[in-house]
């Protein structure tokens, strides 16, 4: 639980994060919109002021003399540009005040902005240094007949203006707090829509992780935490399916070990003990202490097969093999062990065929697929082979008329350690080595059966193959 909460509190820190951060941003960008905008329409207002009045100009007639001498007309000036509520200061282009609406001259220079000799009104924001009052400074040049002959500075107090700036941030801030507040209740309700499912699939997946592969996850959660819940249920079922084809496994593999090993054991300790036994029958129980110490190689030998494939170890040799002598000497192979069931085989295909193969391991699946076949198969039925190309491809089919392959099986024998019959013998490793081959091969295993009627088992391969 504590980790939950933890975990909530970041999900919340971080979503209230992001808006107070999208707030500031947003609320700063307001304050100096809104402040531009005051500042601006105060000094359109004095500009539309000086322009408007500024006409009564064009009644004089300036030489250049008297252009350079524009304070003997100071006082009209003033009096016809001076605008209720600013201080106005007529100033030459040299920056020297040459009048205010004190009503008397001051002696000192100002800094015009270069624009406003230019012919542009300018404005800034500054403090008045005998009151500190922050003040808003407007520059706008006094223009006859398109010269700039002197420029008029209005200074207003930015008191009341700064008043209604800040009550209309004031406004803005409450709004941004309301919000941050819903979206808060919000973030609050998204984190435990996020958390807590979260917890519960992190609680189920500890459970499965302890062998626990009974529990199964809620699968009604939204978008990706309902898609996480499904793929850690497929998860469980697959781990829980090859946990019991292993145990399966356990099982046979214990079983076809144990069965040799007793019958080698138990003819050893006849032969070592016994002082009567014939000629016979010391070379009958040699006999079957060599067949049996021959099915424990070879069911080591899968083992040692499925464990290479498995570490990707196994490097095809190809040679060019023809498939009908090929398929001949495997058959001959098996005969006797087919005759004990009264078994015949029957094969055709073109003669000429050939396939690039290697020839130890496409023999291995041929005696592993026959060798189902005979141990499925029904008394005095046949096991029927054909091979053919088609599109470049040589595809052999190997077909029984035995006991067959339900529906639910069908899907599952190649899986490693899957046995339908557990109680028919095997380590369940056989199809699944011939498939790991045949892919090796470029190729590919197919099996069709229908229980109590019989199984074919259809392996194509290309008829050439670079890979080596």
């Amino acid at each position: 639980m504590e980790s939950n909460g933890l975990m909530k509190r970041r999900v919340i820190f971080s979503f209230m994060t992001v808006i107070l951060l999208m707030l500031i941003l947003v609320e700063s960008v307001l304050y100096f919109g809104v402040r531009e905008y005051y500042y601006q329409g105060m000094s359109s207002t004095f500009q539309n002021h000086a322009d408007t009045s500024s006409v009564f100009l064009q009644k004089y007639e300036f030489n250049e003399y008297q252009l350079l001498n524009i304070d003997q007309h100071s006082n009209e000036i003033m009096n016809s540009l001076e605008y209720e509520g600013a201080q106005l200061e007529l100033i030459n282009r040299e920056g020297t005040v040459m009048m205010s609406n004190y009503g008397f001259k001051q002696e000192k220079r100002q800094h015009l902005p270069p624009s406003v000799l230019e012919g542009e009104t300018n404005y800034e924001a500054e403090t008045n240094s005998a009151t500190g009052e922050k003040v808003l400074a407007t520059y706008t040049p006094l223009l006859y007949q398109g010269q700039v002959i002197a420029a008029l500075k209005y200074t207003s107090s930015l008191t009341e203006v700064s008043k209604a700036i800040h009550h209309v941030m004031y406004l803005a801030i409450s709004v941004g707090l309301f919000i941050s507040l819903i979206v808060f209740i919000i973030s609050l309700k998204l984190a435990n829509s996020i958390v807590t499912p979260i917890h519960e699939i992190t609680r189920d997946a500890y459970k499965m992780g302890k062998t626990n592969f009974k529990t199964r996850i809620k699968e009604d959660y939204i978008l990706e935490i309902g898609q996480l819940s499904e793929t850690l249920n497929y998860m469980a079922d697959e781990i829980e399916k090859t946990d019991q084809m292993k145990n399966d496994f356990i099982s046979s593999i214990s079983h076809e070990l144990r069965t040799p090993l007793t019958g080698i054991k138990g003819w050893i300790e006849t032969i070592r003990t016994s002082e009567v036994l014939t000629e016979e029958e010391i070379e009958l129980g040699m006999n079957i202490i060599s067949n049996e110490t021959n099915r424990l190689i070879s069911l080591v030998e899968q083992l040692l097969d499925f464990s290479r494939f498995q570490s990707k170890r196994i490097v095809l040799e190809k040679t060019s093999i023809p498939l009908a002598p090929f398929i001949e000497e495997v058959t001959q192979q098996l005969r006797v062990k087919a005759e004990e069931k009264h078994l015949t085989f029957s094969i055709e295909g073109d003669d000429e065929l050939s396939i690039m193969a290697d020839e130890s391991r496409l023999k291995q699946v041929l005696i592993n697929v026959y060798d189902n076949a005979i141990k499925y198969s029904k008394e005095q039925s046949s096991i029927h082979t054909s091979y053919h190309e088609v599109e470049k491809e040589i595809i052999i089919a190997i077909k029984d008329y035995g006991i067959g392959i339900s529906k639910l099986d069908l899907p599952l024998v190649m899986q490693t350690f899957y046995q339908s019959n557990i109680n028919q013998g095997g380590s369940g490793l056989g199809l699944a080595i011939s498939n790991e081959i045949i892919d090796l091969h470029d190729g590919s295993i197919t099996i069709s059966s229908e229980l109590g009627k019989g199984t074919c088992v259809t392996i194509t391969l290309p008829k050439q193959t670079c890979n080596t």
